[in-house]
C-alpha cells in the first residue's frame, strides 16, 4: 500500500512524460515535430466532421439569414451577424466537442463589454500564433466578442468554409511567392486590407491579427529571432497597430498555449491535448508614442503570458 505522498509521487512519475513532451514543444523555437506525442486517428477524424459539418451549417445559416434579416441591416450589422453564426458552427464545436481536446479560459481573463459584444466599440485583438488551430479555438474562446480575421486570400474560395469567411466580413490579404520582405503581400494588398479594416473599426466590428506574420516554426529565420527575444515571440508586424494608434482603438493582447500540441506544424493529423487561453486588460492606445511602442508593449505582454501559462503547468 502507497501512502498519499507515495501515490502523489506514482502520478507525477505516470504524468511526467506528457509534460516533459509538453514543456519542450512549448518553449521551443522552433518546435520539432517528433517531439509531439502520437496522433490520434479518432480525435483527426471527429475535428474534420465538425469542422467540415460547421463550414456547411454556418455558410447555410448565412445565406438564410442574408434573405430574410439580412435586408434591413447595414453591410457591418450584416457581417457581424454572419460572424457570429460563422465562429459560432464552425469554430466552436471543433473547439469544444472533439473528444480529448480540453478548450478552457483562465478566470482572471478580460471580458468584453456589452458595447463591444453588440458590435459598438471595436477591439483589436492580437494573439500568439502556432497552430492551424488558433482561429478555432480563439474563435470559439472570445465569443460572445466575434471578431473578423486576417486570411491568406486563397482561403476564402475553399467551398463552404472560405465561403462563410467571406460573408463574415474577414479581410484576404495576398501574399507572394518569395514573402521576403515586409509583409511579402502583393502589391497594394496592404493598403486595400488596411482600408477594409478601417472600416470595421469605424463601424464597430472588431479584428484579430496574429502579429508574427506567420505559424512558430514554420520559418526558421523568425523562429531564431523568437529565440533571441525574451518574449520568444517572432518581431510584430506594425500596420495594424500603427492603424489602432490612429483611430484610437484599444489593442486586446491573448496567449494561447497548447493550441500546437493538438495540431503541430507539419502535420494534418491532431493530437488530445489540453488548450488554454488568456486574455489580458486591453492596452489603450492613447499610453504610447505611435504604433511600434504598442507592437514592443504588446509582443512583452503576450510573451509573458504564454510564459506564465507554460510555468502553470
Amino acid at each position: 500500500l502507497l501512502d498519499d505522498q507515495g501515490v502523489t509521487r506514482a502520478n507525477q512519475v505516470r504524468a511526467s512524460p506528457a509534460k516533459m513532451a509538453r514543456s519542450k514543444t512549448a518553449l521551443a523555437c522552433p518546435p520539432k515535430l517528433e517531439d509531439y506525442p502520437p496522433y490520434s486517428v479518432a480525435t483527426t477524424a471527429i475535428f474534420a466532421f465538425l469542422m467540415f459539418s460547421g463550414w456547411i451549417a454556418s455558410w447555410l445559416a448565412q445565406v438564410v439569414f442574408t434573405f430574410t434579416v439580412g435586408w434591413f441591416l447595414s453591410k457591418p450589422r450584416l457581417e457581424l451577424w454572419n460572424g457570429y453564426l460563422f465562429r459560432s458552427l464552425a469554430a466552436w464545436p471543433p473547439s469544444y466537442l472533439t473528444p480529448g481536446i480540453r478548450t478552457r479560459k483562465t478566470a482572471t481573463s478580460w471580458q468584453p463589454s456589452r458595447e463591444m459584444i453588440d458590435g459598438r466599440k471595436s477591439v483589436l485583438v492580437v494573439a500568439n500564433h502556432r497552430s492551424f488551430m488558433d482561429p478555432f479555438t480563439l474563435g470559439a474562446a472570445l465569443l460572445p466578442l466575434e471578431t473578423k480575421y486576417v486570411a491568406k486570400a486563397d482561403l476564402f474560395d475553399i467551398p463552404f468554409g472560405g465561403w462563410s469567411m467571406r460573408r463574415a466580413g474577414d479581410l484576404p490579404v495576398r501574399f507572394d511567392k518569395n514573402k521576403n520582405q515586409g509583409w511579402g503581400t502583393v502589391k497594394g494588398s496592404v493598403s486595400k486590407l488596411l482600408l477594409q479594416a478601417t472600416e470595421h473599426f469605424t463601424h464597430g466590428n472588431s479584428i484579430i491579427i496574429f502579429p508574427e506574420g506567420t505559424r512558430m516554426g514554420y520559418d526558421l529565420a523568425k523562429a531564431q529571432e523568437a529565440a533571441d527575444h525574451p518574449s520568444k515571440l517572432a518581431p510584430f508586424k506594425l500596420p495594424f497597430f500603427d492603424l489602432a494608434k490612429k483611430l484610437n482603438v484599444p489593442v486586446v493582447c491573448v496567449a494561447a498555449r497548447g493550441t500546437d500540441d493538438v495540431w503541430p506544424v507539419g502535420s494534418n493529423a491532431m493530437r488530445p491535448a489540453e488548450i488554454t487561453i488568456d486574455v489580458a486588460e486591453p492596452l489603450d492606445p492613447a499610453a504610447f508614442a505611435d504604433g511600434q511602442a504598442i507592437a514592443d508593449a504588446a509582443r512583452d505582454k503576450i510573451g509573458q503570458m504564454y510564459l506564465a501559462l507554460c510555468r502553470a503547468e
